[in-house]
């Protein structure tokens, strides 16, 4: 009789655990894995339509696949392919999160910082938003 209590102890014990591993937080990179879009401001054109693709290679390290489309300048978007870090407390306002984009000769090509709804804003340089008053979203499709 004892034998079974310990045995049934066990078996809900090991089921706890499992359950406990399973629900563990997703890591920065599983939050950020997904498809984003937006119109960004242009200086000698009417927009730059963005779709940009992040994945999550292995909870450590992301790569990420942006089409730009450079409205009335061409009729196909040039493609930038590279890895994207994650960078906690950043910049001047110690951002609690930011994604640095960056292209294959290890140059950034954005900060995109994290929305509470999923979305992301793109920042300047400084890692500040920016002071245009266009939006600077790319949202979560």
């Amino acid at each position: 009789m004892k034998k079974q209590g310990w045995l049934g102890a066990g078996i809900i014990g090991l089921g706890l655990m499992l359950s406990a591993c399973s629900s563990a937080p997703p890591s920065p990179y599983q939050k950020a894995a997904g498809d984003y879009e937006g119109v960004l401001p242009c200086a000698d054109c009417s927009g730059i339509n963005v779709d940009l693709q992040m994945m999550n290679m292995d909870d450590t390290g992301g790569a990420y696949v942006l089409n730009s489309l450079y409205q009335g300048r061409s009729d196909e978007p040039m493609v930038t392919k590279g890895n994207y870090i994650v960078l906690e407390d950043a910049g001047m306002q110690q951002l609690p999160l930011v994604y640095q984009l960056k292209g294959a000769q290890g140059n950034t090509i954005y900060y995109l910082r994290p929305l509470d709804n999923g979305d992301l804003e793109v920042l300047d340089p400084n890692m500040q938003p920016v002071q245009s008053g266009a939006d600077m979203t790319l949202k979560r499709q």
